[in-house]
Protein backbone atom coordinates (compact mmCIF):
# COMPACT_ATOMS: atom_id res chain seq x y z
CA UNK A 1 0.00 0.00 0.00
CA UNK A 2 2.63 2.53 0.96
CA UNK A 3 6.00 2.75 -0.72
CA UNK A 4 9.28 4.39 0.29
CA UNK A 5 11.95 5.36 -2.20
CA UNK A 6 15.45 4.96 -0.77
CA UNK A 7 18.29 5.81 -3.18
CA UNK A 8 21.48 3.73 -3.02
CA UNK A 9 24.73 5.30 -1.76
CA UNK A 10 27.06 6.26 -4.53
CA UNK A 11 30.08 7.13 -2.51
CA UNK A 12 31.37 6.64 0.98
CA UNK A 13 32.00 10.17 1.83
CA UNK A 14 30.21 12.43 4.11
CA UNK A 15 26.96 11.18 5.43
CA UNK A 16 24.04 13.42 4.88
CA UNK A 17 20.50 13.05 6.08
CA UNK A 18 18.55 11.43 3.34
CA UNK A 19 15.21 12.85 2.27
CA UNK A 20 12.89 9.99 1.95
CA UNK A 21 9.72 10.40 -0.08
CA UNK A 22 6.62 8.46 0.81
CA UNK A 23 3.85 7.67 -1.61
CA UNK A 24 0.49 6.23 -0.51
CA UNK A 25 -1.28 3.95 -2.96
CA UNK A 26 -4.91 5.13 -3.25
CA UNK A 27 -6.16 2.34 -5.49
CA UNK A 28 -8.32 0.87 -2.76
CA UNK A 29 -9.93 4.27 -2.08
CA UNK A 30 -10.78 4.69 -5.76
CA UNK A 31 -12.34 1.23 -5.83
CA UNK A 32 -14.39 2.06 -2.75
CA UNK A 33 -15.54 5.31 -4.35
CA UNK A 34 -16.77 3.52 -7.46
CA UNK A 35 -18.56 0.93 -5.34
CA UNK A 36 -20.36 3.67 -3.40
CA UNK A 37 -21.35 5.50 -6.58
CA UNK A 38 -22.69 2.27 -8.07
CA UNK A 39 -24.61 1.44 -4.90
CA UNK A 40 -26.31 4.83 -4.69
CA UNK A 41 -27.21 4.82 -8.38
CA UNK A 42 -28.76 1.37 -8.02
CA UNK A 43 -30.59 2.37 -4.83
CA UNK A 44 -32.07 5.44 -6.52
CA UNK A 45 -33.37 3.34 -9.42
CA UNK A 46 -35.20 1.00 -7.02
CA UNK A 47 -36.80 3.93 -5.20
CA UNK A 48 -38.58 5.28 -8.28
CA UNK A 49 -42.34 4.81 -8.00
CA UNK A 50 -43.93 2.31 -10.31
CA UNK A 51 -47.34 3.18 -11.70
CA UNK A 52 -49.96 1.52 -13.81
CA UNK A 53 -50.68 3.44 -16.97
CA UNK A 54 -54.32 4.40 -17.41
CA UNK A 55 -55.28 5.57 -20.89
CA UNK A 56 -58.56 7.42 -21.01
CA UNK A 57 -60.09 8.06 -24.42
CA UNK A 58 -60.89 11.50 -25.72
CA UNK A 59 -64.61 12.27 -25.31
CA UNK A 60 -66.46 11.55 -28.53
CA UNK A 61 -69.02 13.98 -29.89
CA UNK A 62 -70.33 11.75 -32.65
CA UNK A 63 -72.84 9.03 -31.82
CA UNK A 64 -71.46 6.97 -34.72
CA UNK A 65 -68.09 6.59 -33.02
CA UNK A 66 -69.45 5.43 -29.68
CA UNK A 67 -69.08 1.78 -28.77
CA UNK A 68 -72.24 0.11 -27.54
CA UNK A 69 -72.00 -2.93 -25.30
CA UNK A 70 -74.84 -5.39 -24.80
CA UNK A 71 -76.65 -4.77 -21.53
CA UNK A 72 -76.32 -8.38 -20.45
CA UNK A 73 -72.52 -8.17 -20.81
CA UNK A 74 -72.03 -5.28 -18.39
CA UNK A 75 -71.07 -5.19 -14.74
CA UNK A 76 -71.04 -1.83 -12.96
CA UNK A 77 -68.90 -1.18 -9.88
CA UNK A 78 -69.50 1.98 -7.87
CA UNK A 79 -66.87 2.88 -5.26
CA UNK A 80 -68.45 4.75 -2.38
CA UNK A 81 -67.46 6.18 0.95
CA UNK A 82 -66.31 4.00 3.87
CA UNK A 83 -64.57 1.57 1.49
CA UNK A 84 -67.83 0.13 0.16
CA UNK A 85 -68.50 -1.06 -3.39
CA UNK A 86 -71.97 -1.12 -4.88
CA UNK A 87 -72.43 -3.32 -7.93
CA UNK A 88 -75.19 -4.22 -10.32
CA UNK A 89 -75.49 -6.02 -13.63
CA UNK A 90 -77.43 -5.52 -16.81
CA UNK A 91 -79.24 -2.42 -17.97
CA UNK A 92 -78.29 0.93 -16.51
CA UNK A 93 -81.78 2.35 -16.85
CA UNK A 94 -83.72 -0.56 -15.33
CA UNK A 95 -85.47 0.26 -12.07
CA UNK A 96 -85.68 -3.37 -10.90
CA UNK A 97 -81.91 -3.78 -10.79
CA UNK A 98 -80.54 -5.70 -7.79
CA UNK A 99 -77.76 -3.77 -6.07
CA UNK A 100 -75.15 -5.66 -4.04
CA UNK A 101 -72.97 -4.05 -1.40
CA UNK A 102 -69.41 -5.37 -1.23
CA UNK A 103 -66.24 -4.63 0.68
CA UNK A 104 -62.72 -4.39 -0.68
CA UNK A 105 -61.80 -7.80 0.70
CA UNK A 106 -60.22 -10.19 -1.77
CA UNK A 107 -62.88 -12.86 -1.43
CA UNK A 108 -65.90 -10.60 -1.72
CA UNK A 109 -65.04 -8.50 -4.77
CA UNK A 110 -63.09 -11.19 -6.62
CA UNK A 111 -65.87 -13.74 -6.10
CA UNK A 112 -68.43 -11.38 -7.66
CA UNK A 113 -66.19 -10.58 -10.65
CA UNK A 114 -65.41 -14.25 -11.33
CA UNK A 115 -69.09 -15.17 -10.93
CA UNK A 116 -70.07 -12.47 -13.45
CA UNK A 117 -67.36 -13.69 -15.86
CA UNK A 118 -68.81 -17.20 -15.64
CA UNK A 119 -72.34 -15.90 -16.30
CA UNK A 120 -71.18 -13.96 -19.37
CA UNK A 121 -69.12 -16.93 -20.55
CA UNK A 122 -72.12 -19.26 -20.28
CA UNK A 123 -74.33 -16.89 -22.24
CA UNK A 124 -71.88 -15.43 -24.78
CA UNK A 125 -69.19 -18.13 -25.02
CA UNK A 126 -66.22 -16.22 -23.61
CA UNK A 127 -65.44 -14.46 -20.33
CA UNK A 128 -63.68 -11.78 -22.41
CA UNK A 129 -67.11 -10.48 -23.46
CA UNK A 130 -67.61 -9.00 -19.98
CA UNK A 131 -67.40 -5.20 -19.83
CA UNK A 132 -66.86 -3.67 -16.38
CA UNK A 133 -67.81 -0.06 -15.83
CA UNK A 134 -65.96 1.51 -12.86
CA UNK A 135 -67.56 4.59 -11.37
CA UNK A 136 -66.49 6.61 -8.34
CA UNK A 137 -68.61 8.64 -5.98
CA UNK A 138 -67.02 11.95 -4.91
CA UNK A 139 -66.34 10.70 -1.36
CA UNK A 140 -64.55 7.54 -2.49
CA UNK A 141 -60.82 7.29 -1.96
CA UNK A 142 -58.18 7.13 -4.67
CA UNK A 143 -56.97 3.90 -3.09
CA UNK A 144 -60.37 2.34 -3.86
CA UNK A 145 -59.92 3.03 -7.57
CA UNK A 146 -56.43 1.52 -7.48
CA UNK A 147 -57.80 -1.58 -5.74
CA UNK A 148 -60.53 -1.94 -8.36
CA UNK A 149 -58.00 -1.66 -11.19
CA UNK A 150 -55.79 -4.24 -9.47
CA UNK A 151 -58.74 -6.64 -9.26
CA UNK A 152 -59.40 -6.15 -12.98
CA UNK A 153 -55.81 -7.22 -13.69
CA UNK A 154 -55.90 -10.14 -11.23
CA UNK A 155 -59.22 -11.52 -12.54
CA UNK A 156 -58.15 -11.10 -16.16
CA UNK A 157 -60.90 -8.68 -17.15
CA UNK A 158 -59.92 -7.48 -20.60
CA UNK A 159 -62.52 -4.76 -21.11
CA UNK A 160 -63.17 -2.16 -18.44
CA UNK A 161 -63.51 1.60 -18.27
CA UNK A 162 -63.38 4.32 -15.66
CA UNK A 163 -66.56 6.27 -16.31
CA UNK A 164 -67.13 9.82 -15.10
CA UNK A 165 -70.84 10.09 -15.89
CA UNK A 166 -73.39 8.83 -13.40
CA UNK A 167 -76.76 7.67 -14.74
CA UNK A 168 -80.17 7.35 -13.07
CA UNK A 169 -79.38 4.02 -11.44
CA UNK A 170 -76.13 5.41 -10.02
CA UNK A 171 -78.00 8.41 -8.61
CA UNK A 172 -80.52 6.05 -7.04
CA UNK A 173 -77.69 4.01 -5.50
CA UNK A 174 -76.15 7.21 -4.16
CA UNK A 175 -79.43 8.28 -2.61
CA UNK A 176 -80.09 4.87 -1.03
CA UNK A 177 -76.57 4.47 0.38
CA UNK A 178 -76.05 8.02 1.62
CA UNK A 179 -73.32 8.93 -0.88
CA UNK A 180 -73.45 12.54 -2.01
CA UNK A 181 -73.00 13.37 -5.67
CA UNK A 182 -71.38 16.76 -5.02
Amino acid sequence: MAEMNVPERASQGKRRAQKRTTRVDLTAMVDLGFLLITFFMLASVFQKPKAMEVNKPVPLDSEELRCFVGKSKTFTLLAGKNDKIYCYTGADDALDTKIDTLTFSRQDLRRHIVQRQQEVSAKWGSPDELFVSIKLFPKSKFRNMVDLLDEMAICGVKRYAIVDELNQTDELVAMLTGNKLE
